[in-house]
């Protein structure tokens, strides 16, 4: 198993990681039969780079520039005012004005069929680019982190991501960046509906969003099961990570080859000490960052 996390530095994360699979996976007092070896894995931050703005939230400021560029009237609302007038300020501290965030996402692609977000979707990932970077966003996944889905994989775990995020917009990229079908992808989502032969998105937000005890619901819901093997990188992960046997927190700690910030996942670390989560130090843990 140790040549399939090539990518890992060889250290105790590595090790722990190689130790759990090893043991649930082989015959003796620890083994689970593969029908029960579900892993769930957050996708900003732990799959996917986040910083200085996840790919969704890019994706959705440009669908609001052109939304206000196409209804002048929209210009004197936010969050579209504040994307035409470059508020910074205000985007930055989007989190305060939760009813106007709401409102932005879910109206942003409502009405439109699922195969028509989708392909918005893919038109924004074909031309996109990391804005400090430089890349497109599909080649900023974290390699160690492909490869240790690989090994579960291989190792016949069912591997889900559960994201914050939108459940449809990481669909679309899941497979190509992961080797994750389209299937496994668990996340926040709008309302759907069917009409006429099509199923449309609405205004509406499922409840409960796929974040903090939102994502042990949703990966009940979908699998019947608990995680066996979790990994997060924020607070918002944490019970996620609390009903797994095995939680994995990834620290972002090195500003050279990634972003450090710690902003976040204060309450998540200190829980890792308490509950003996493996703590991933991307500065040590990580031999790369991104297959570049």
């Amino acid at each position: 198993m140790a040549d399939q996390l090539p990518s890992w530095t060889d250290g105790p994360a590595k090790a722990q990681i190689l130790e759990f699979v090893r043991s649930v996976t082989e015959p003796g007092a620890s083994f689970v039969p593969a029908a029960d070896r579900i892993a769930a894995f957050d996708n900003d931050g732990t799959l996917w780079c986040e910083k200085p703005m996840n790919p969704q939230a890019d994706f959705l400021l440009r669908r609001w520039e052109e939304t206000a560029q196409a209804h002048p009237g929209k210009a004197k609302e936010q969050p579209w005012k504040a994307v035409t007038e470059g508020d910074q300020a205000w985007l930055a501290g989007v989190l305060a004005h939760v009813p106007e965030l709401t409102r932005g996402v879910t109206e942003a692609y409502a009405g439109i069929t699922v195969e028509a977000f989708e392909r918005a979707v893919r038109a924004f990932f074909d031309t996109a680019r990391h804005p400090v970077l430089g890349v497109p966003y599909t080649r900023l996944g974290y390699q160690p982190m492909r490869e240790l889905i690989d090994l579960l994989t291989a190792m016949q775990f069912e591997v889900y991501i559960c994201s914050a995020g939108g459940r449809d917009f990481v669909r679309a990229v899941a497979g190509q960046m992961y080797g994750i079908p389209r299937q496994r992808v668990i996340g926040s989502g709008t309302t759907l509906e069917y009409r006429h032969g099509a199923v449309y998105r609405t205004k509406g937000v499922e409840q409960p969003i796929d974040d903090g005890p939102g994502k042990p619901v949703h990966i009940w819901t979908r699998t019947g099961r608990k995680p066996l093997l979790a990994g997060g990188n924020a607070d918002g992960d944490a019970a996620m990570l609390r009903t797994a046997r095995f939680g994995l927190l990834i620290r972002h700690d090195d500003a050279g080859r990634e972003f450090a910030y710690d902003a976040g996942s204060e309450k998540a670390l200190a829980k890792a000490k308490e509950r003996d989560w493996t703590v991933v130090s991307m500065q040590n843990d990580f031999k790369v960052v991104f297959d570049l």
